[in-house]
């Protein structure tokens, strides 16, 4: 009798309990309609700090250029080198300077031997230009698992003067590319750069466009600043 009495004080205590427990628990849950009080309302945001700052940073460049959209008689080349103040992480002001290497094209050395002629063409010599920069967006690649390069994406519209065989004329570029940061002072960069002017030939001034691909290699002085 006295086993019994005892498992049903037991069996009630447990219950109890069960019970106790349930009701805790149930406390704890929110209604579909309703919002808990702790979650904070705040809006969060996510900033991507660059590993190196270009704010107030200036940058000089070297490099060349092949002409992607040449005359059919003439192969042209640039040497470059530029010039570039950042103001901050988008914005930069430029000055560029080109020499251009101009030669005959097969087409154009079979011309000339067969028919003792050299192509209509006024060629450029050099030229110089300011131009503004902007950059579209920023990112990283990662090479290895170590080792993570960022870059730029950039586009940039320029104005200047370019010397002709027949004299000196407007030049107008725009330029889309690739700027990589290597560490915190090296750079290199991969574009493309449209360059447009007026050119005399026998038949009048035509318009010139030459699409330039480039590859550049530079160094940036000073160490930036995060305001």
């Amino acid at each position: 009798m006295l086993n019994k009495f005892v498992v049903l004080v037991s069996f009630l205590f447990v219950s109890n309990l069960y019970a106790s427990l349930e009701s805790k628990l149930d406390s704890l849950n929110i209604p579909d309609d309703k919002v808990s009080p702790v979650i904070s309302k705040d809006k969060l945001y996510i900033v991507n700090t660059r590993y190196s700052s270009l704010v107030n940073r200036h940058e000089l460049t070297m490099g060349g250029s092949n002409d992607f959209l040449p005359d059919s008689h003439m192969d042209t080349k640039q040497f470059l080198a530029t010039y570039r103040y950042h103001i901050n992480s988008d914005w930069s002001l430029g000055l560029r300077y080109s020499s251009y290497s101009n030669k005959l094209t097969p087409a154009g050395e079979k011309l000339y031997e067969e028919k003792n002629l050299l192509p209509d063409s006024d060629y450029a010599l050099k030229s110089t230009e300011i131009f503004g920069n902007y950059n579209l967006f920023y990112g990283k690649l990662r090479v290895s698992d170590k080792q993570v390069v960022y870059f730029d994406n950039y586009l940039a519209l320029g104005f200047g003067e370019v010397e002709l065989a027949q004299g000196n004329t407007s030049v107008y570029s725009a330029d889309i590319g690739l700027a990589f940061w290597l560490g915190k002072n090296f750079s290199s960069r991969f574009g493309l750069k449209n360059e447009f002017y007026t050119q005399k030939k026998l038949d009048g001034e035509t318009l010139t466009h030459n699409m330039m691909g480039y590859i550049e290699f530079g160094y940036l002085f000073g160490e930036g600043n995060r305001l």
